[in-house]
Formats: structure tokens, C-alpha cells, sequence
């Protein structure tokens, strides 16, 4: 949505983008010693696993994230699929029942628009970004700006 808004195209749709995003992030994955598979099934549909964030108690919300981002990023898996999506929740100990119909909810829906539409308003446009002091760092390579601004 955020792309759209701005009229920009996604990395993922755009060819030269593309290769050169998948170029970047083995780059940056072999310099920090990080595992990483390009996803085979990339890009794919979060949607359900975002507004499954938005359900989630607080303490379980940093297991849920590092395991769709592995699942993601480091096993190839397609996490839109809804088996995959329960082998997610199975391992973080949600009920799937529950988080499938939580997921429904039209407040769930709506809360996701709005923060997407948030993000819009404050020239946040894609992943990673970090705001510090009211100042937008984009982009993985920027972290250390961001944390520098943070001691400042």
C-alpha cells in the first residue's frame, strides 16, 4: 500500500531492482556472517502474518517475528501458505483457531490501515527504516547513523 501511494515500483516487480536487491542482501548476509536463502517464493503475501502482530500479547511478539523472518529469510519457507503459517504459530504456542479468526476482525484490518497510512504521513516508504530524534534513517546500511544519532 505504502509503494502504491507513493507510485513507486516494489523492488520485486522491477527486474534490475530486483537482482540488485538479491545481490545486496547475500552481500550484507556473507559480511556479518548471517545464514540467509533468497525465499524461491519471493514476494509473498505477509498480510495475514502482519495483522497477526496486531493480535498478539506483547510477550510473544519478538518469538513470532524472528520465527517468520527465519522461516522467510532463512528457510525458504512460503509463509503465506496457511499449513506453514500454523507450523509458525504451533512453534511460538499460539492457537491457530484463534489467531485465524482474531485475524478477521475488521478493527485488526482497520488498525493495519491505519499504521500503513501512518507510516505514509511520516515519509516512511520500506524496510528497514529507523526514526531517532524525528529523523528518518532508511536502509539496512544506515543502522549505524541511526544508532550514532541515538548517543547524540
Amino acid at each position: 500500500m505504502v509503494f502504491t501511494s507513493l507510485g513507486i515500483t516494489a523492488p520485486a516487480f522491477n527486474d534490475r531492482k530486483l537482482k540488485n536487491m538479491k545481490n545486496d542482501c547475500e552481500l550484507v548476509a556473507l559480511k556479518n556472517n548471517i545464514k540467509f536463502q533468497w525465499n524461491s517464493k519471493f514476494p509473498i503475501n505477509t498480510l495475514n502474518l502482519m495483522r497477526g502482530y496486531l493480535v498478539l500479547e506483547d510477550k510473544i511478539k519478538k518469538k513470532y517475528f524472528e520465527i517468520c523472518f527465519d522461516a522467510y529469510w532463512k528457510n525458504n519457507i512460503d509463509i503465506s501458505n496457511n499449513e506453514n503459517i500454523i507450523e509458525i504459530l504451533n512453534l511460538c504456542q499460539i492457537d491457530h483457531n484463534k489467531f485465524f479468526e482474531d485475524i478477521k476482525s475488521q478493527i485488526i484490518k482497520n488498525e493495519l490501515k491505519h499504521l500503513t497510512s501512518l507510516a505514509f504521513k511520516n515519509d516512511i516508504f520500506g524496510a528497514p527504516t529507523f526514526v531517532v530524534n524525528n529523523k528518518i534513517f532508511w536502509g539496512q546500511d544506515r543502522l549505524e547513523y541511526a544508532l550514532d544519532e541515538c548517543s547524540s
